[in-house]
């Protein structure tokens, strides 16, 4: 498995010594408590007690995953218009953020969106909420445009969109009250009565100091207040830093969500000599949060089984049952680990339910990173994972389920076809209906990709053949620069998304490269934008 350093920003000089490319993504970040540097929150002997189940051990090697069983109705889901979210703001030249007017972006400047996620009210299928990092603010200190917490929010089932930032994550030329100078790695979830949860890693790129940050709407997305789960101070920045966090609502209490992230412990070096997902949980809002607790990455830890753990997602269910999915190193290989806790997360019992193959990043012929960290999705009982796996010579879209909620877990199988390279998947469910989508790659396809998808209306006994959902293709090496014009690596951000509304239709998220900039300043004349598009069966 291979360790991330991002680049929304990369801000520590530390990282800089250990080598850390220089691309943009999201950046170095680091996390301790109280000011000052701690340990992981349980040393090894004290982990909670684990067991591994009879369907831990995967019943295929990666290269021989079979494919999925095809539905009799394979013309694949029906796909809505493409819909860009922005609308092409990136030509605005004033915001308003908690009150305060900053400048955003002049035309032809750094305008990107990118690393999408996306939520639907369950009580209002017309309500959504998505959000990326959103590079339309300007940062003197940098003196150039950075990301910040960009939401997008529909009410009319994805057909039109409004968009703003969160409050209190960037300073936005000294004028917003956020105290970091650039955030990233959004990740949005939806709970009950209209409220939606937002969470970020705010940064800066001039010294160490970061934090997990958790914005909540009660409005249905209209408005926010943003609140800190986990912050740290610059001095420490260098020795530990947090990464790929996520969020998830629990469905019965407006109050009640759940944070993961990863810690990287930093050795003398400046080289990572440990990982960590840890968990936090807030019971008032998000007024205040639990100190972080580490999830267990494997029923029996052995040598190198804390490092390399990064890549979390986290759900709830209505019985307040938690689950956690991450990728882990174990015995000499990388795994989808799944932890589940029946008490707020305070102890875990953690499977290890299949081997990851990683694909290359960059895959050959491209310059974009990419991951093979695994997706989560649930329909109640029913529960479904993806990720991007290697074969040997191409990057395939691989699916296990659970109809047990999660006592046993279904073999492998490949449900994105035979063709090119299929990366970036993510899944979810509703109904009994469940959807994937994932960047397709073309034979030979270097920098471009579209978006593909399937559909199965069997809770994942079988699926739909794959459909293209993008109505055009996106050319990364014609897109912007992110400020570093001269940076040969490009980057559309480490997932896409997708939710499935009450009705069951589904609606996609995902990074493209598709529009032409009115004015170009930059090398490549196309803009990153959020598109969205739906999907039904």
């Amino acid at each position: 498995m291979k360790v991330r350093t991002h680049l929304i920003g990369i801000s520590s000089a530390a990282a800089l010594a250990a080598g850390a490319a220089i691309m943009p993504g999201f950046g170095v970040s680091a996390g301790v408590s109280n000011g000052s540097l701690s340990p992981p929150p349980f040393a090894l002997s004290g982990l909670p007690a684990m067991t591994r189940g009879s369907s831990d051990r995967p019943a295929l090697e990666a290269a021989s995953f079979g494919a999925a069983r095809r539905s009799s109705t394979t013309a694949g889901p029906a796909v809505g218009p493409n819909v860009n979210v922005i609308g092409r703001q990136d030509v605005v030249q004033q915001a308003t953020i908690n009150g305060v007017s900053v400048k955003t972006c002049n035309p032809g400047m750094e305008t990107a969106q990118n690393e999408t996620t996306i939520a639907v009210n369950p009580g209002d299928a017309g309500n959504l909420v998505a959000g990326a990092n959103d590079y339309r603010l300007y940062e003197p200190s940098e003196n150039r445009y950075d990301a910040s917490g960009g939401f997008y929010r529909s009410t009319d089932g994805g057909a039109s969109w409004s968009a703003g930032f969160l409050p209190g994550l960037v300073r936005a030329n000294l004028k917003a009250p956020g105290p970091y100078e650039s955030a990233g790695d959004p990740a949005v979830a939806a709970g009950p009565a209209g409220t939606f949860w937002y969470a970020n890693l705010a940064f800066d790129r001039t010294d160490n100091a970061n934090a997990v940050a958790a914005s909540r709407s009660t409005d249905g997305g209209k408005s926010w207040t943003t609140g800190y789960v986990f912050k740290t101070s610059a001095a420490d920045g260098a020795k530990l830093f947090n990464d790929k966090e996520w969020i998830a609502a629990d469905p019965t209490n407006p109050d009640v969500a759940y944070v993961t992230w990863t810690e990287f412990f930093m050795g003398a070096s400046g080289v990572t000599s440990s990982e960590v997902v840890v968990i936090s949980r807030t019971v008032d809002g998000g007024t205040t949060w639990s100190a972080p607790a580490q999830v267990p990455s494997s029923p029996s830890l052995g040598s190198g089984d804390r490092k390399n753990t990064s890549g979390s997602t986290v759900t709830v269910d209505a019985a307040g049952v938690v689950r956690v999915t991450f990728e882990a190193t174990s015995n000499g290989h990388d795994w989808v680990a799944y932890a589940t806790s029946t008490d707020g997360g305070a102890t875990f019992t953690t499977k290890l339910l299949a081997i990851i193959a990683d694909i290359p990043s960059p895959l050959p012929g491209a310059t974009y990173r990419d991951d093979s960290f695994p997706a989560f999705g649930m329909d109640g009982s029913s529960l479904h994972v993806v990720w991007s796996n290697w074969n040997g010579t191409n990057a395939r879209i691989v699916y296990i389920r659970s109809t047990d909620g999660g006592a046993t877990w279904s073999t492998p199988v490949n449900i994105s076809g035979s063709s090119g390279d299929q990366l970036f998947p993510w899944v979810a469910a509703a109904n009994g209906k469940v959807y994937a989508t994932w960047f397709n790659r073309a034979p030979g396809g270097g920098n471009t990709y579209s978006i593909s998808g399937v559909a199965s209306t069997d809770g994942g006994g079988s699926w739909s053949a794959p459909v293209t959902v993008s109505t055009a293709t996106s050319d990364v090496s014609q897109g912007n620069r992110f400020g570093f014009p001269t940076c040969a690596a490009s980057f559309v951000g480490d997932y896409s998304g997708i939710t499935v509304d009450s009705a069951g239709v589904a609606h996609s998220l995902w990074t493209d490269v598709r529009v032409e900039r009115s004015t170009n300043t930059d090398p490549g004349g196309t803009s990153q934008d959020p598109f969205t598009a739906t999907l039904s069966s």
